[in-house]
């Protein structure tokens, strides 16, 4: 079988059956270099965590390392210094003095950037020998190239197939949670799921993106979780608190957010939650927050939150009218409310 062959005969399999090691291997083989490996760029640093061949030589450990991205052959390809396919290293000024080169003792190299199908830079996908390799050129980059979108589609599904499921779980602890405090407090539960709606839209209309959107849901959602530990005789009193009453009740959302920070699915949801009850002025509590170093999902529950608790009938008080609740709101806008979430709720009312 000719080489060309071989290499089609190869591809073919490796689309039927992809595996990002099983690409990188390929990589490696179809190019007769002496590794080939995968680096994900991560705040500024490259993790080689996928490698195939000899990588302990070129100073790689079996588990990968972290290289400073600014330290890397990668980086001056993908930023144009430096061509994708180098048939001797020590002939490209541009990395000759890089460590890879004078201490890991590569000396040819190339490389293709992995990117996502929404345009997004995963890493690179490289290739590097110890001795010169004078056909490295146009040809093995395109080559690289094709492995470089198997790589990408495999690393998306996975991604997707992760993200699915930690959706699954994060749906899952919220509405177990919700479904208690509903049990415990059939108002709590009906104004939290009222309080999602309108926060949602709220979100909406400001533009967030899906993920953003979904956490302010579940803000929302669990905003009054913390009241699970607040004692009935206050939780269901018939008419208004007593000041100690309200320095209990003001306990619940660093509660909450106690409780759900040991949730792992739902524990960057604390923060927020912690803050649904900081004012835009600053009077809030629990921690005395103002203006935009309070978190976006807390300030748009905390408008939706008092919306409802207005409209809604409480024991101690009927509901206020929904003309009066939106001058309300109004009122309060650049005081206790965000000027923005509040604006976005007064338009959609």
């Amino acid at each position: 079988m000719s080489t060309i062959a071989a290499e089609i005969e190869g591809l073919s399999d490796l689309a039927q059956h992809p595996t990002v090691q099983g690409a990188v291997a390929s990589v490696r083989e179809f190019l007769g270099l002496d590794v080939a490996y995968i680096g994900e760029l991560v705040d500024g640093v490259q993790q080689i965590r996928i490698t195939d061949g000899d990588a302990a030589s070129f100073g790689m450990p079996e588990g990968g390392m972290d290289v400073p991205d600014d330290q890397t052959i990668c980086r001056r390809v993908l930023d144009g210094d430096a061509p994708a396919a180098m048939p001797d290293l020590l002939e490209v000024a541009e990395v000759r003095d890089l460590p890879a080169v004078q201490a890991a003792g590569m000396r040819s190299f190339t490389s293709v950037p992995i990117r996502f199908a929404d345009g997004r830079l995963y890493g690179t996908l490289c290739a590097a020998g110890r001795d010169v390799h004078p056909e490295l050129g146009e040809r093995e980059v395109q080559f690289l190239h094709v492995f470089a979108r198997l790589i990408a589609d495999q690393l998306e599904r996975e991604e997707l197939t992760t993200r699915a499921e930690e959706l699954e779980r994060r749906a899952a602890a919220v509405q177990t949670l919700a479904a208690v405090i509903e049990a415990r407090d059939a108002y709590t539960g009906e104004h939290s799921t009222a309080v999602v709606a309108h926060a949602v839209a709220v979100a909406r209309r400001l533009g967030l993106d899906e993920d953003a959107v979904l956490d302010v849901e579940q803000v929302a959602l669990l905003h009054d979780v913390g009241k699970l530990s607040t004692p009935d005789a206050i939780l269901h009193k018939p008419g208004p608190l007593d000041p100690d009453e309200w320095e209990v009740m003001r306990g619940h959302p660093g509660a909450g957010a106690k409780l759900i920070a040991d949730v792992p699915v739902l524990a960057h949801l604390a923060p927020a939650l912690r803050a649904e009850h900081e004012r835009w002025d600053g009077t809030g509590y629990p921690d005395g927050l103002a203006g935009e170093a309070i978190p976006l999902a807390s300030r748009i529950t905390l408008v939706c939150d008092a919306y409802d608790a207005m409209t809604s009938d409480r024991p101690y008080r009927a509901a206020l009218s929904r003309d009066v609740a939106r001058a309300e709101i109004e009122a309060g806008l650049g005081t206790q409310f965000c000027p923005i979430a509040g604006g976005a709720l007064l338009d959609l009312l």
